[in-house]
């Protein structure tokens, strides 16, 4: 009786937590942005092009190209920034060279924005020094 119990309370748990996230990624803060250049996001390699960006869950983004074909989920954590609220939707990146690393996400003109886990070929060429370190390019979005 007891271990019925327990596994009914675990599944009536997990179906919540399944709820909540659905929810959220119906109603999560969607941006779109144009990107001139090559990137890699997560461990994601990406051409150049136009897509939406979307906060699915708590830690996750999904990046669909405009055309659809390319839609990739990315892992990130939350971050927080001090800039007033009225500064626009925007991707930042860091270039090492000519490699660009999606970094962060702001939309909605937020102070709460989302940071990307850095891919192992960053971190590797973070680690060497003699380039005088990244760059860090900001692309403004649009919400839509």
């Amino acid at each position: 009786m007891r271990k019925t119990y327990l596994k009914t309370i675990a599944i009536l748990g997990l179906f919540f937590m399944l709820a909540a996230g659905s929810a959220n990624a119906q109603t999560g803060s969607m941006i779109e942005v144009k990107v001139p250049f090559d990137f890699t996001a997560g461990n994601a390699n990406l051409k150049a092009g136009s897509y939406t960006v979307r906060h699915v869950s708590r830690n996750t983004l999904l990046l669909r190209s405009a055309d659809g074909k390319t839609s990739k989920m990315i892992s990130a954590s939350m971050a927080t920034s001090q800039i007033r609220r009225d500064t626009p939707e925007r991707l930042v990146f860091q270039r090492y060279g000519n490699q660009y690393f999606l970094n962060e996400v702001w939309a909605n003109s937020a102070t709460d924005g989302l940071q990307l886990w850095p891919s192992k070929a960053e971190s590797r060429l973070a680690k060497n020094k003699t380039d005088g370190g990244p760059q860090r390019v900001e692309i403004i979005a649009r919400a839509k």
